[in-house]
């Protein structure tokens, strides 16, 4: 009986023990000072990147430390957790693993004064919205600026604030594609807030697939995969449909040129029409004018029209665009007309429909080998 006994105490010591090894202590400490919170809370992101869970929350010490000690699971593929805080402040997100030892540190405002050790995948998102953020910040504060002065303030600095958060998180995805900082990084759109036309300027499908390819390599098990693979998905289907929908009795729209002169889309009818929609700070609608010139002048005196819509803030620049580029066709400008973007669903710059003879609309390809080849189908 006495070894009947030992031998069961045994296989209890010897689970138990796997149990310990089974989790890793994890920590999360650091300390804040000089900035207005008394309080921090302790976030794990779920799996579905939807809602966070409140899994601790303590006090700062009179010198503004604070320490979170948790198990994970040993071999749990990292996870999002976020540090947040009482009032508005932005949370501060991490990549954690099991077994890490994280510590932070900020003087005056957390979010833009942050530092991070013990995670390099928390340490790339500090790195990333120092970038973003403080561009945004700036696009805010212009917004702010033109709606409670009357007095003009420069819209280009708008349009440059705009591009740089954009610029930033562009080429931090794209650097870091095979970084959970970078399925972070791409989920920002701030900047559509501000200035909706930049909707889709930015992330496109091909930065998701990279993204993809490259969490996938290094964290095989990663729930969040599931989540790109989803949204790449829906992202597709909904370009799919677009590219086969063809609408009819388009709607009329009337804007002004470089001489103040006005012109009506339906003043077209009976002609193929080109409706595009650019911007002459991108270089890609740039470049697609260059090429467009070419057809245009091939199969004008056929019945082919381009009916141009600039989404340019910058009257200047836009003048400036269609001067140097000596653009052969109808170009027009649509500043503080929201509806005309509205009306066709811009969103993504360049963008164009074809619009034939009997009015049937339908999204018009912008590689010039294919666009031809509407265009002749048309004419």
């Amino acid at each position: 009986m006495k070894r009947f006994i030992f031998s069961v105490i045994a296989i209890l010591t010897l689970l138990s023990c796997n149990d310990d090894k089974a989790t890793r202590a994890t920590t999360i400490e650091g300390r804040f000072v000089g900035s207005n919170v008394d309080s921090v809370f302790l976030e794990r992101v779920s799996d579905t990147f939807v809602t966070p869970e409140r899994i601790a929350a303590t006090k700062l010490a009179d010198n503004g430390a604070f320490s979170f000690s948790f198990d994970i699971k040993e071999g749990t593929s990292p996870r999002f957790y976020k540090l947040s805080f009482p009032g508005d402040m932005r949370p501060v997100t991490l990549v954690v693993a099991p077994g890490d030892n994280i510590h932070l540190e900020a003087a005056g405002d957390i979010f833009i004064n942050y530092i991070v050790e013990g995670s390099k995948e928390s340490e790339l998102i500090r790195e990333f919205n120092h970038d973003y953020f403080s561009a945004c910040d700036r696009l805010a504060l212009i917004a702010e600026t033109m709606a409670n002065s009357s007095k003009a303030y420069p819209q280009r600095e708008a349009y440059l604030a705009a591009r740089n958060a954009i610029q930033a998180q562009v080429r931090f995805v794209g650097t870091h594609h095979d970084k959970l900082a970078a399925f972070y990084a791409m989920r920002h759109n701030i900047v559509e807030q501000y200035i909706p036309q930049f909707e889709g300027y930015g992330i496109t499908i091909a930065h998701y697939n990279s993204v993809l390819e490259g969490i996938s390599t290094n964290y095989p098990d990663s729930p969040y995969i599931a989540i790109i693979e989803r949204e790449i998905a829906e992202a597709e289907a909904v370009r799919d449909l677009t590219s086969r929908i063809e609408y009819t009795s388009y709607p009329d729209i009337e804007l002004e040129d470089m001489y103040k002169a006005k012109h009506r889309l339906s003043d077209l009818d009976g002609k193929v029409i080109m409706l595009y929609f650019w911007t002459a700070e991108s270089a890609m609608c740039n470049n697609i004018n260059a090429e467009l010139k070419a057809l245009y002048e091939r199969y004008h005196d056929d019945g082919f029209e381009v009916y141009q819509v600039s989404a340019d803030r910058d009257v200047s620049m836009w003048i400036d665009a269609v001067r140097e580029q000596r653009l052969p066709w109808i170009s027009l400008f649509a500043e503080g007309r929201d509806d005309v973007f509205s009306l066709y669903n811009v969103y993504q710059l360049p963008l164009a429909y074809l619009i034939d003879r009997e009015g049937n609309m339908s999204i018009a390809p912008l590689d010039m080998e294919s666009l031809e080849g509407e265009i002749k189908s048309r004419i």
